[in-house]
């Protein structure tokens, strides 16, 4: 069972004109009238405001995790390459210093 959510008087006003700018489909939100309290409380009303205006945007959820999962995939080939080429100059040098006895105190 979820508490209701009772809103402080002081806070009541900034509320209902935070709610009338939401989207129209977000006004009876629960989650949104905690959310908007909260930045009441926090930073004011013109931080609460900008919440609702960052609600109205729009973003473009799906471009966003293509980027990041191709970004991912690009690090892990420039980890692996980046790991074979040490191995092959760990080789490399390895190969060329086998008959130097020096080469071990390097």
């Amino acid at each position: 069972m979820t508490e209701p959510l009772i809103i402080p008087e002081e806070y009541q006003g900034s509320i209902k004109r935070l709610l009338s700018r939401a989207p129209l489909e977000q006004r009876s939100d629960e989650e949104l009238q905690k959310r908007l309290l909260m930045y009441l409380k926090l930073g004011g009303e013109k931080l609460a405001r900008q919440h609702i205006e960052m609600l109205k945007k729009t973003f473009p959820d799906q471009a966003i995790l293509i980027k990041r999962h191709i970004r991912e995939d690009e690090e892990d080939e420039r980890d692996e390459e980046s790991a074979s080429d040490d191995d092959e100059r760990d080789g490399e040098y390895h190969a060329n210093n086998a008959s130097d006895p020096m080469a071990s105190f390097d």
